[in-house]
């Protein structure tokens, strides 16, 4: 998630530790991309990558003009790489929970 989205005057304390509670499950890990690090592929738009039971994999972009969902493999490794470059920078999960628990406790 980027930290502008956390940042938001929308997002309260009760949602960022419902943010924390997620990050707990096993299938879910949370990174956060902060200001410091962002880079011009995590400031494109949302993306989401979905594989489904069968090993279907999909990939989804929200951009500022248009959004694409899409199994075509070309485009869902252009995500995935997206995604890992992303990654790569982000803080790691165990940092990102520390990062969204140091803004619920700021006065």
């Amino acid at each position: 998630m980027y930290e502008a989205v956390l940042r938001s005057p929308l997002v309260d304390d009760e949602q960022l530790n419902r943010l924390l509670e997620a990050s707990m499950l096993r299938n879910v890990a949370l990174q956060v991309l902060t200001f410091e690090r962002a880079i011009p592929a995590g400031l494109l738009g949302s993306t989401v990558l979905l594989e489904t039971r069968a090993y279907e994999r999909f990939a989804f972009s929200e951009g500022p003009i248009a959004s694409e969902l899409s199994a075509n493999p070309g485009v869902v490794n252009r995500v995935s790489e997206r995604l890992s470059m992303m990654r790569t920078e982000a803080l790691s999960p165990v940092e990102s929970a520390r990062f969204i628990n140091d803004m619920v406790n700021q006065p």
